[in-house]
């Protein structure tokens, strides 16, 4: 099972450089890693019976609307069947940025804790792109939406497709 993953939002600070060829050992206890690494690697391959397998009967958030027959597995499976969009990407690409640790939650991405795009130096806004342009991310006044690769609420609050976010305790 996997301890406490919830589909939601994230943002660290650190206070030093990271180089593309360092190997750098991650900042997450033992427990958080191993369960941030086992929906990655189901989402990098694509298996969603090994995702099944980790998603908890209760207390994961997997859309904006009401729950589906069949859970967030079948619900993400007709996601990809009958539209352009490809929620295991979304998943791998969100639990690859940094967290953010909020009120005693692990959360993924960092950009969870953002509030507005005018707070993001040119950094920040690199690391939001691989999950899509940081003025669609965010919603200035509201926060993070969640990941450009699903669709979400708009500004005028329209849309039933997953949050695609992952928190972890």
């Amino acid at each position: 099972m996997l301890g406490g993953l919830v589909v939601g939002g994230l943002g660290v600070a650190l206070g030093y450089a990271l180089f593309a060829d360092e190997d750098v050992p991650s900042a997450l206890p033992e427990a958080v890693e191993e369960t941030r690494a086992a929906p990655l690697a189901a989402a990098e391959t694509g298996d969603y019976e090994e995702l099944r397998a980790l998603v908890p009967e209760a207390g994961l958030a997997y859309t904006f609307g009401t729950p589906v027959e069949g859970g967030p597995i079948a619900y993400w499976q007709e996601l990809e069947r009958t539209t352009g969009e490809r929620p295991l990407e979304a998943l791998a690409a969100i639990l690859e940025v940094p967290y953010v640790l909020s009120r005693g939650q692990y959360v993924w991405p960092w950009a969870y804790a953002v509030e507005s795009t005018s707070e993001l130096s040119d950094h920040e806004h690199g690391l939001l792109l691989p999950l899509g342009s940081p003025d669609e991310l965010v919603l200035d006044g509201t926060g993070y939406l969640g990941c450009a690769r699903e669709s979400r609420p708009t500004a005028a609050g329209r849309s039933s497709s997953p949050a695609t976010d992952a928190r972890a305790r």
